[in-house]
């Protein structure tokens, strides 16, 4: 085996000095600013994709602050990313079961939203600074992941046997590895909070005009026959109530991932409506 020469050792520590620069200033940004909250909302996935559009039109507009919000859905529905075509998932399964199929504005792969507490953050063109998405997902993950670990009584969380996410790509890629999967939790990527037992939160990112919204599924609990008759298998599922024995309330969870991301926030505005 051949070991990487000292030019190209000396290069990924220069990229990685670079990288965390880049991190710093864009934690300055956004802690430089006051964030609002938003109360949970419940509704259909129409809604939801519709309601999380607007905010990030009203980012790129700069018409509001740093915008975190969250949501539960009803009835329970399957969402496509962006760019995905259905092939591989049993749309007429969830038809017969009354949820609705919706496609969101990020990227990604199919979600069944059903147990879950979805977060969604958007953030104008004056705190993005035209970050890139890997440092981006970089420090909003860690911040999500800080959250969650409090309630968490374990060891730190590690990646899967069979990935290292230092070499993942910043969100699941149309390419070989992963051509024909249509789950989005049979993949993970840099994007992904990834626990021993799987995956248990998916989050994706769109941009418009230099804001950024970035939204997510954090699984509460999972119905895995569901999501194999939906996809063809069940991915690599990890939800709350495995890992603490009982699905936790949904206020719990909030809470904890609002106390996440205050450290990079100057200030918790709550609102209860927009």
């Amino acid at each position: 085996m051949r070991l990487p020469s000292a030019e190209s050792r000396s290069g990924r520590r220069s990229h990685a000095l670079l990288s965390e620069q880049a991190a710093g200033v864009f934690r300055d940004r956004l802690r430089s600013q006051s964030w609002r909250v938003l109360g949970l909302a419940d509704g259909c996935g129409a809604e939801h994709m519709v309601r999380d559009v607007a905010l990030l039109h009203d980012a790129a507009r700069e018409g509001i602050p740093p915008t975190l919000r969250f949501y539960t859905w009803s009835p329970p529905a399957v969402s496509l990313g962006r760019f995905q075509s259905d092939d591989g998932i049993d749309l007429s399964y969830a038809r017969r079961r009354g949820w609705d199929v919706v496609r969101r504005p990020t990227g990604g792969r199919a979600v069944l939203h059903q147990h879950e507490l979805t977060y969604g953050l958007a953030l104008p063109p004056s705190v993005v600074g035209g970050v890139g998405v890997r440092t981006s997902y970089r420090v909003l993950i860690a911040a999500l992941e800080a959250g969650i670990d409090t309630l968490l009584t374990r060891e730190p969380r590690t990646p899967p046997a069979m990935i290292g996410l230092e070499d993942a790509p910043a969100e699941p890629q149309s390419s070989a590895t992963s051509r024909g999967e249509p789950n989005c939790f049979a993949l993970a990527a840099e994007c992904d909070t990834i626990v021993p037992e799987g995956k248990l939160i998916g989050s994706a990112q769109a941009r418009h005009a230099g804001a950024l919204l970035q939204h997510g599924s954090i699984l509460l609990d999972v119905e895995p026959e569901a999501w194999s008759a939906l996809f063809g298998s069940r991915g690599r599922l990890a939800s709350l109530r495995e890992l603490l024995g009982e699905a936790p309330a949904i206020g719990t969870v909030l809470e904890a991932v609002v106390d996440g991301f205050r450290s990079l926030a100057a200030d918790m505005v709550r609102k209860e409506r927009d």
